[in-house]
């Protein structure tokens, strides 16, 4: 029996990227037929086990490794807890979803990393301390982990320049797609869910949307602006962002405020977080995701759009053409307002020829897919294993 160390701190409370994943992850992991057979699965949580059905399946054993004599602090839960968990609980190997390797882990690591978090960590506006962590410890991950997991080509190529990696080190494995992301049947139930959603947010008209976690990077900032300059002339649009706030200081609030002052009417909604539950619908009901970002990994967000059957209006980068090939809402200068209002107005004024991109950059989803990650994931776990 294999047994597999996880992390899983970012399941607990609000979830964000990773948390989202990660459940998309074990909860495939967990129905994967027979794989109780050969590998047994231990979760380690911070201060409390979420109540999410697939954990309760037998490949996985649950432990909590704060509280009582030990405090609940990230810092020791990562870098202390851990480790000792790993050498207590005899892991064959422990899988790091959160871009870091514990300052103190001595045993067979794999390590997901990203392109994205190293851009953050030295040109991103988050904390300093936790800029400064995922610099120390992104860095020990790829000089110590036996293998770093990435998500996409463009991302490999990148860690390999930014940390001199040797390509055996580092596996591709893309992530795949939340079933719930669909395009789903406009019959009654979608009706009455959508005007329900629609109607306690704010929005009364068509609308584009942008989500996740707004880093600079992701230039929000510049995407209501730019909503601002087209908005007087498509009164039946609005904009709807549900981002938290990255910037340093914080910098949306006050701008949506003064932009919808300006047009006249609440033109652009401002919320932090949507219900996991709604963002189904709304990305079935928009125009378009906007998620204009110098450097991404990969995007989840902009797939997900495409598998609910809708555009998504992107940097024009390395990336976004693995995603999406030669045809798309491309944004050459995301510094410039200009360039960006240019692509909105354009899916506002042509939803033919919106539907028409859509279908063609579909078939691009066949790899996205959570059973194949897992199958991948399984082989890396082995050849760590072995050596």
């Amino acid at each position: 029996m294999i047994r597999v160390g996880i992390e899983c701190e970012q399941l607990e409370g609000h979830r964000f990227g990773v948390g989202h994943t990660l459940a998309q992850l074990l909860e495939t992991i967990a129905h994967a037929p027979g794989i109780e057979k050969k590998y047994r699965f231990v979760l380690y949580f911070k201060k409390e086990i979420p109540k999410d059905s697939f954990l309760s399946y037998p490949v996985f054993e649950k432990k909590i490794l704060t509280g009582g004599l030990i405090p609940t602090s990230f810092n020791i839960f990562y870098h202390i807890v851990i480790p000792i968990a790993y050498w207590r609980d005899r892991l064959d190997c422990f899988f790091f979803p959160s871009y870091m390797l514990p300052a103190f882990f001595m045993g067979k690591a794999i390590v997901l990393l990203t392109n994205d978090v190293y851009w953050e960590a030295r040109y991103g506006g988050l904390p300093f301390r936790y800029r400064l962590s995922y610099r120390l410890f992104c860095w020990w991950a790829a000089l110590r982990a036996e293998k770093i997991v990435t998500i996409s080509d463009f991302s490999k190529k990148e860690l390999k320049q930014f940390y001199n990696l040797p390509d055996k080190r580092v596996a591709v494995n893309p992530w795949g797609l939340s079933g719930m992301f669909s395009i789903l049947p406009r019959d009654e139930k979608y009706s009455r869910q959508i005007n329900e959603i629609k109607k306690r947010i704010g929005i009364k008209t068509d609308f584009l949307l942008s989500l996740g976690q707004a880093f600079p990077r992701r230039h929000i900032k510049e995407s209501v602006e730019a909503f601002a300059q087209i908005a007087t002339r498509y009164p039946d649009t609005q904009y709807l962002i549900a981002c938290a706030d990255k910037y340093s200081p914080p910098v949306l609030a006050d701008l949506i405020k003064r932009s919808n002052q300006i047009i006249g009417h609440k033109a652009i909604i401002y919320t932090a977080y949507l219900k996991h539950e709604d963002v189904l619908y709304l990305m079935n009901e928009t125009l378009a995701l906007v998620y204009v970002s110098d450097k991404e990994a990969l995007g989840l967000p902009l797939l997900e759009a495409l598998a609910c059957g809708r555009p998504a209006i992107v940097k024009d980068n390395e990336i976004s053409r693995e995603l999406f090939g030669g045809e798309g809402y491309f944004v050459v200068d995301a510094n410039n307002p200009k360039n960006i209002a240019a692509q909105m107005e354009r899916i506002i004024k042509n939803k033919d020829e919106a539907a028409a991109i859509v279908k063609k950059q579909s078939s691009r989803l066949e790899k996205f897919n959570w059973p194949a990650h897992i199958n991948r994931l399984l082989n890396i776990i082995d050849e760590v294993v072995k050596k």
